[in-house]
């Protein structure tokens, strides 16, 4: 063990000269091995422990455990500074509460060396290291809240328990809303709210003065003082001077009986967020310099916890902002689907859609959008606007989704969403549900399948395939199709929801819907009964994503509201289709709709002859608005033309377009179908 006065030859290691320059502590030595080589320490036994008031024979006996020599290894190891508190207990049974700080060293040729340790002795300010390291401890659970209210009491929390007798937090109201103030110096007629108090019990709230409540702060004494030059104060109270101390006991803003005051301003970009008090009663000492900086300590970690959370709501207020102008409002109702929405946690990246197409049919829709916060919401935005464009063209549900994939490539590139390019930006979900036929068309971009059931049984999954997201890369993606029986629910749900769930993988595919699956059958009443159930099976779990669910109850429509014509390819069939709508308008007492809907049917077949390809249908849909369909094999789109006066030919689009209130086009693998509509108002069939 080498002695005392061998540690103390300067220049046989520079790293220790350089230690010694440090404040009076106990410094060590250790070779790369971890063996002791060298220390510096006027007293050793009042670092390492005592017999008699001499030094140990061996002065690592009490520095060298398990525990240090694991803390000296991870300082080699990570080749940073490592620290660890330490109690020692000396022969004589007294025990000392050591700081222990590893120093990595290097070598000359700069490659890993030993470890300088220094011990510092804080026995005789046991009060003071315990509160620090306490401190260190609950810093880090002050930064883990982005809530104010809770970054307070947390505060509030610490300090009465380790300083105080009781403490409060005041926060300006505009800090609250997620602003800062508008001027750099705030008056005691500014207005606070008390947002957090606690005694050093553990009792919430020893400080009548309900928490919410606003107040203003007296014109004197230290807190004026605060609010003026943003500085803490450290107060004796009870003086002649102290007379703003009495009303604020009347007001029950503090409490009675405090003979000592601690006030730090909580400051963030030079501007004032709020006032911290701690106060101390009874037979408690005066708060000392030292008391006054770790106030300060603690305050400083908890404003920057305070900012964080006041940037946080203002950041969540825009979001929410730009969700309402840009999402969808509540899903209306069709004649032929009923729908109910509910959302077990909404943080604005989810949506679904209900639109209505031709033919009756009705479009149910749900996406989720992986990027967070508002570039997430106006991700969604973007994307919802170039979904309902697609939608009007009314393409199959697999190329709508394959559409909207170049899109969100495209959006992908977009330098000002700052998004990273290898990750899926948005799942999707687009299913198309027609009355007349009782058949679904459904695509996936990575979105769970939807569950289809009687709705008072069983629910199955959609035969579905999925897709791969919509992100930087484009894909096709495949149109499903199946029946659906008369009467059926159909849920889409995000991937949020069933995660909740601890059920596996069904079917091999990659969500997991099992537990949501048996909460709807289960469930009973009305739609919007149903929803609440299913969805409180899921209540007290933390989902990690928006956890959305769109039930729609279909119903198809009644035969007597459908009429269907085949024709054949002759021109003659023309005049005969016009007679047969004209009778059928009749029956249906839509007789004064009759004269434009001969002209429209007219154009439409008469098209459907000339240029399109056998076989040739006729439909009439009497839905909320009368529906004419032509359906033809020919797969080439008609385009309107804009005939001069003196052309002969070319305006039977450009009739139809006039005439009808919606018109438009839509394929299938059997050809396509024009079709025309014209709104019935009151004369809409009763459901």
């Amino acid at each position: 063990m080498p002695s005392a006065e061998d540690a103390d030859r300067p220049g046989d290691h520079p790293a220790l000269d350089a230690l010694r320059e440090l404040p009076p502590t106990s410094l060590f030595v250790f070779d790369a091995a971890l063996d002791l080589q060298r220390y510096h320490a006027a007293a050793p036994h009042h670092v390492l422990g005592e017999v008699a008031g001499e030094p140990v024979e061996d002065g690592s006996a009490g520095l060298l455990d398990e525990e240090v020599y694991a803390l000296l290894r991870k300082a080699q190891e990570e080749d940073r500074m490592q620290t660890r508190a330490v109690v020692s207990r000396a022969t004589s049974g007294e025990e000392r509460a050591l700081t222990l700080a590893a120093h990595p060293l290097r070598d000359p040729d700069g490659g890993p060396g030993g470890v300088a340790a220094q011990i510092a002795d804080l026995s005789g300010e046991r009060h003071d290291y315990g509160r620090l390291d306490t401190l260190v401890e609950e810093e880090a659970l002050i930064d883990r809240s982005l809530n104010v209210a809770d970054t307070a009491q947390r505060l509030v929390d610490m300090m009465a328990a380790r300083l105080a007798d009781t403490a409060t937090v005041d926060i300006l109201d505009c800090v609250l809303r997620g602003e800062l103030p508008r001027h750099a110096t705030v008056g005691p007629q500014s207005l606070v709210r008390r947002v957090s108090a606690g005694a050093d019990t553990g009792e919430r709230m020893p400080v009548a003065f309900p928490v919410g409540g606003r107040h203003g702060y007296p014109h004197g004494g230290p807190f004026a003082r605060a609010l003026a030059d943003h500085r803490p104060h450290v107060a004796v109270l009870g003086g002649d001077d102290d007379w703003w101390l009495s009303g604020m006991v009347e007001r029950k803003l503090a409490p009675a009986g405090a003979h000592a005051l601690i006030v730090v301003p909580l400051i963030a970009e030079g501007r004032l967020l709020g006032l911290a008090a701690l106060y101390r009663t009874g037979e408690e000492e005066p708060f000392t310099q030292d008391d006054l900086a770790t106030a300060v300590r603690m305050v400083r970690q908890a404003e920057q916890a305070v900012d964080n959370a006041r940037r946080f709501t203002l950041e969540q207020a825009a979001a929410q902002l730009l969700r309402r102008s840009l999402a969808p409002g509540a899903p209306q109702d069709t004649r032929t689907v009923h729908t109910a929405e509910g959302h077990l946690q909404d943080i604005g990246n989810a949506w679904c859609e209900v639109i209505p197409l031709s033919g009756a049919r009705t479009a149910l829709v749900i996406g989720d959008v992986a990027e967070p916060g508002v570039r997430g919401i106006a991700l969604m935005g973007r994307l919802r606007a170039g979904l309902l464009a697609l939608a009007e063209q009314d393409p199959e549900p697999g190329e709508l989704l394959s559409r909207l994939a170049t899109l969100t490539a495209r959006l992908a590139r977009d330098v000002h969403l700052g998004l990273r390019a290898p990750e899926p930006l948005s799942t999707c979900l687009y299913l198309v549900y027609d009355p007349v036929e009782h058949t679904c068309q459904a695509a996936s971009a990575g979105h769970p399948a939807p569950l289809i059931g009687p709705g008072d049984g069983p629910m199955r999954t959609a035969p579905l395939d999925i897709g791969p997201p919509l992100g930087p890369d484009r894909h096709a993606y495949e149109t499903s199709r199946f029946p659906l029986a008369d009467q059926s629910e159909i849920a889409l749900f995000t991937s949020g929801l069933t995660a909740l769930a601890e059920d596996g993988p069904e079917d091999g595919r990659p969500h997991r819907s099992a537990a949501l699956r048996e909460a709807l059958s289960h469930a009973r009443g009305s739609l919007e009964e149903r929803c609440d159930q299913a969805l409180g099976q899921f209540l007290g779990r933390r989902p990690t994503g928006d956890a959305l669910l769109l039930l729609a109850r279909t119903r198809p429509l009644p035969p007597v509201d459908v009429a269907t014509w085949e024709l054949s390819d002759s021109p003659e069939q023309v005049a005969s289709a016009r007679r047969s709508c004209a009778e059928q308008l009749t029956r249906w007492g839509l007789g004064d709709l009759a004269f434009t809907t001969e002209l429209l049917v007219s154009e439409l077949v008469t098209n459907a002859i000339r240029y399109g390809s056998a076989p040739v249908r006729l439909r009439l849909i009497r839905d909320r608005a009368l529906v004419c369909e032509v359906h033809d094999a020919s797969s080439s789109a008609p385009r309107v033309c804009h005939a001069t006066g003196n052309d002969e030919r070319g305006r039977g689009l450009f009739m139809i377009e006039e005439m009808a209130d919606r018109w438009g086009v839509r394929f299938d693998p059997g050809g396509k179908t024009v079709w025309a509509e014209q709104d019935i108002g009151e004369e809409t069939p009763a459901d």
